[in-house]
């Protein structure tokens, strides 16, 4: 079974390896990632999901249930379904916070002012201000001199804009 994680990110080449094995995963179960969470009663896919794996979670308890997304399984579960949850578990990738100053040494992080953070958490102050000099760091060194906002957020990117002096145009 694959309990322990194999894979890295110490490089490019290794993180882009986790990634792979990622979407190989995933490409299995696409039938319930693809599908609308109304259309899983609609078109009942829960029909797809293997009966023993219903059968067995049906009668486990709140606190195991709980626990399958940090890997716990339990002995007397199928064999699929504790294979299906320590391969998940494997495949997550790691939630610690690098040090930016260490992974990228000239990488400049300035601060916004009050005006630019009002209605902003700490975490989401943080990542603007992270996205916004990893974005400018990136921009200078390739010499970009468009960067195209995609985002589907509450255009808080646009302080990223201010924050290093990017222009930005008055329509999408």
């Amino acid at each position: 079974m694959a309990s322990d994680c194999k894979y890295s990110c110490r490089t490019a080449s290794e993180t882009l390896e986790w990634i792979h094995a990622i979407v190989d995963f995933l490409k299995s179960y696409s039938v319930f990632l693809e599908a609308h969470v109304v259309n899983f009663f609609k078109d009942r896919l829960w029909e797809a999901v293997d009966k023993e794996w219903i059968d067995c979670l049906r009668n486990a308890s709140v606190e195991s249930l709980l626990l399958i997304p940090s890997g716990v399984v339990q002995d007397h579960w199928p064999a699929s379904l504790k294979e299906f949850i320590l391969t998940l578990k494997s495949l997550t990738l790691p939630r610690e916070q690098a040090d930016l100053q260490k992974v990228l040494p000239d990488l400049h992080i300035d601060s916004l002012n009050s005006v630019l953070t009002q209605g902003m958490n700490l975490k989401k102050k943080h990542e603007i201000i992270a996205l916004a000099a990893v974005v400018n760091s990136i921009a200078r060194n390739i010499g970009a001199n468009t960067i195209v906002d995609v985002g589907a957020g509450q255009g808080m990117a646009k302080n990223l804009y201010y924050l290093f002096d990017l222009d930005g145009e008055k329509h999408n």
